[in-house]
């Protein structure tokens, strides 16, 4: 008894530990944290334990085997914890393969999109708008330093961002499956004119929310008024990564 009692210890404090400090060292960014080693690997290591202390007695081990096999156990759950604790890539942005199919000035959407604000406004009872956003919206449609574009979006791609301690800072361009639901973004990059931009095939490039932060409410610019992504000419890197990944 005393022996399987053994193993359900050293299992289960070995998961403990290591789902407890992998998160924190590895990935101290992750929702889980600590968690992991206290309600997955702890428990399953005490699971584990008790399994194999069953069949450490049922085997014809010698002290010295089972010794070694405790200690191989251990670390193999120390290092399959460990692994699992690495974190995987982040999504920094989202590559169209698009073709321009119109043009919009923001003031031919400004009617609709303070519509919009106003009945989602009424709906909320617990927070007030910042003031004066209304004032705000109509000179940021007054004076529009952007155009929105139409697109007929044919391919997609995700810049994910490496994060194992071998890999970090590396960027991978990954196809993702479908065109996407990006229909319609914000530009400013080439100017506020339709007249700067020329409809046809092109390559856009629009960042995904990192660490999302609460802002205004309503937002004070005008992709977020539209509920529009802002896009740009993807950065050069991430053109020739798209190309050695097709």
């Amino acid at each position: 008894m005393k022996a399987m009692f053994r193993w359900v210890v050293a299992l289960g404090i070995t998961g403990l530990l290591c789902g407890y400090v992998g998160p924190i060292v590895f990935d101290p960014d992750a929702n889980q944290g600590p968690l992991l080693g206290i309600f997955i690997t702890g428990p399953a290591g005490a699971l584990a334990g008790l399994v194999l202390g069953v069949l450490a007695r049922v085997l014809p081990w010698s002290p010295a085997v089972e010794r070694k096999a405790l200690l191989a156990s251990c670390a193999v759950l120390a290092l399959g914890t460990l692994w699992y604790s690495l974190p995987g890539p982040r999504t920094r942005g989202m590559l169209l393969e698009a073709s321009v199919t119109g043009c919009i000035l923001p003031d031919a959407l400004e009617e609709t999109a303070l519509a919009d604000w106003d009945s989602r406004i009424a709906k909320v009872t617990w927070t007030a708008p910042r003031v004066g956003w209304k004032d705000d919206a109509k000179r940021l449609f007054a004076h529009p330093d952007g155009v929105v574009l139409d697109l007929a979006v044919t391919a997609r791609s995700a810049a994910r961002e490496q994060r194992k301690p071998w890999n970090s800072g590396r960027i991978s361009i990954e196809p993702e499956a479908g065109a996407g639901d990006v229909s319609r973004v914000f530009v400013r990059y080439a100017g506020a004119s339709c007249r700067d931009y020329s409809p046809g095939p092109t390559n856009l490039y629009y960042e995904t929310t990192i660490d999302p932060q609460p802002g205004p409410w309503p937002p004070d610019d005008l992709p977020g008024l539209l509920g529009l992504v802002e896009a740009a000419p993807p950065p050069t890197r991430y053109l020739a990564g798209a190309s050695s990944s097709g």
